[in-house]
């Protein structure tokens, strides 16, 4: 028996940091023989991982790989280096599949066990993809409950242990103190959400503030918060934010804070209206696409929803909005009926109370654990 197991895990995103962070110190705690190395952010490097490239300033996702193809290349060449000299016990992957791939397919040459922990949204876009993830896997981790149809499906070893997200709020719940610094300007409160991607932000942020000054002639008292996930991101937003009309305060970091102190959230699609859902928030979600890259991508969509919300509900419980153009009208429509409606604002809190009641439960990291230390 090995004095030490070095374990391989990557996460991409800042979601992603966060919900590797957590999976490794569970893993940790049940034992303490096991060294972390790979591919992460500030929580994963806190947690103790022994970081090979900081993805904190990486943005390897779609088109995008192209402008970056040299940082790809390197960190790709050095993984593989890692795998072929050290021969780690396990290979964690956690979401962020374009690049995850390709540690996968890396990994498996060498027979070193590979699990997917967080996987791809191959149930929303790429459904035909699964079958790559059988030849790459040896088992998958999922935390939504449809997932876990699809991959017995395609006969490859699944675990479904809810999402981790439930973990993070209740261990750093928000601050109170911070949640009324934020609400000491008045009500009512729309926080901007646009993601924690550059591409992201540039898409999306500067709809939100064409909507906003639309909600400020209606609605005058309307504060607007806008948050910044990364540090990495605070100039791109404040020379976006610079171009409004109206004041717009920038929080950064404080996200749990931000939700809490709204009275509506806009934000972009992805785990951050998940986030929004477990603090009882109506909220409006937007993804914005080309046109061109929707008739593209079209023909790969299998779910009518955008929104995790909505998309666990399986039915409309928040507005959302696939946007081919930049309409702000219809997000500025959509903020001012929540804010004017009270009834709609509390059938809209009604749905989420149901929603986070079925899938809230704490405890997925520790599953998670548990079922990858089975693997080394």
């Amino acid at each position: 028996m090995p004095d030490i197991y070095k374990v391989f895990i990557s996460a991409g995103d800042s979601s992603g940091d966060i919900h590797g962070a957590n999976l490794m110190s569970c893993m940790m705690n049940k034992n303490p023989r096991i060294q972390f190395y790979g591919l992460g952010k500030s929580r994963m490097k806190q947690a103790g991982l022994h970081c090979l490239h900081d993805m904190s300033d990486k943005s390897l996702m779609w088109l995008h790989v192209l402008t970056e193809l040299t940082t790809f290349l390197k960190m790709k060449k050095d993984c593989t280096r890692f795998f072929q000299q050290e021969r780690p016990s396990l290979v964690i992957l956690i979401d962020y599949c374009g690049f995850n791939f390709h540690l996968a397919r890396a990994a498996k040459k060498l027979k070193i066990p590979v699990v997917y922990y967080i996987c791809p949204q191959l149930w929303a876009h790429g459904p035909w993809r699964v079958k790559k993830m059988k030849k790459l896997v040896d088992k998958v981790i999922v935390i939504y409950p449809f997932e876990k149809p699809l991959y017995e499906a395609a006969a490859i070893p699944v675990t479904y242990v809810g999402h981790p997200l439930s973990d993070e709020i209740h261990i750093k719940d928000a601050d109170g103190g911070t949640v009324s610094e934020l609400k000491k300007t008045g009500e009512p409160i729309i926080a901007f959400l646009p993601g924690s991607r550059r591409q992201e932000i540039v898409r999306l942020l500067p709809l939100f503030l064409r909507a906003a000054e639309l909600i400020n002639q209606a609605i005058p008292t309307a504060q607007f918060l806008v948050s910044c996930s990364d540090e990495h991101y605070f100039p791109l937003i404040q020379d976006i934010t610079r171009q409004a009309t109206i004041p717009c305060k920038i929080i950064q970091g404080n996200v749990h804070e931000i939700i809490k102190a709204s009275s509506l959230c806009i934000a972009g699609a992805g785990t951050i209206t998940l986030q929004i859902a477990y603090y009882l928030k109506p909220m409006i979600v937007l993804y914005k696409i080309s046109p061109f890259a929707y008739f593209i991508a079209r023909p790969f969509l299998t779910t009518p929803y955008i929104g995790l919300a909505n998309a666990l509900a399986e039915k409309t419980i928040v507005p959302e909005i696939l946007m081919l153009r930049k309409n702000y009208r219809w997000l500025a429509r959509e903020a001012i009926q929540f804010l004017r409606n009270d009834q709609k604002r509390q059938t809209c809190i009604n749905e989420l109370v149901s929603l986070i009641d079925t899938v809230g439960r704490p405890g997925a990291s520790e599953h998670a654990a548990e079922e990858v230390l089975k693997l080394i």
